[in-house]
This record gives structure tokens, sequence and C-alpha cells, in this order.
């Protein structure tokens, strides 16, 4: 769903009627919160934000990898490499 159809609606009107917003974003609707104008939040469907959390730990994992895969350095050897480029 693009940008165009969501919906923004103030945190104290939210407050409100969260079970309607709650409703919305589980058929799938974009819902963001705003306070004073700006966006602070949003009601995603469940399947959404799961989707994105898989996205973000599977990021991490890549990262991880690739630091073991490029091996490590001792913090001994750290501290003489920064005292040496001082």
């Amino acid at each position: 769903m693009d940008d165009s159809a969501a919906i923004e609606v103030n945190v104290s009107s939210a407050r409100a009627q969260l079970p309607t917003y709650i409703e919305l974003a589980s058929e799938g609707q974009y819902v963001y919160l705003t306070h004073r104008g700006k966006r602070v939040a949003a009601l995603v469907a469940a399947d959404v934000a799961e989707h994105w959390e898989a996205e973000e730990d599977a990021h991490w994992a890549r990262r991880v990898a690739e630091a073991e895969e490029s091996g490590t350095v001792s913090w001994e050897a750290a501290i003489v490499a920064l005292e040496r480029d001082r």
C-alpha cells in the first residue's frame, strides 16, 4: 500500500477511537499517529510488522556473519594501532 492511501490521525483522536484504527490497520491500512503535525508512530497489520522484524533480524545476522568472516583483533592490538595512528 502506498503512502497516499495512508490515514493520519493525531494521538488524542486515535486514543478516543483506538478500536476503529486497530481494525483499519489489521485490514491492511497504514495508520500514522501524529503529534503536533509530525508522524510519531504507526499502526500496521501484525503480519507487516512481523515481516519487517524478520527483515531486520536477517540484516543483522548478515552483518554479524560478515564481521566474523573478517576476523577479530585483540583489544591490546587495537589500542596499539590507535595509539600509533595518533
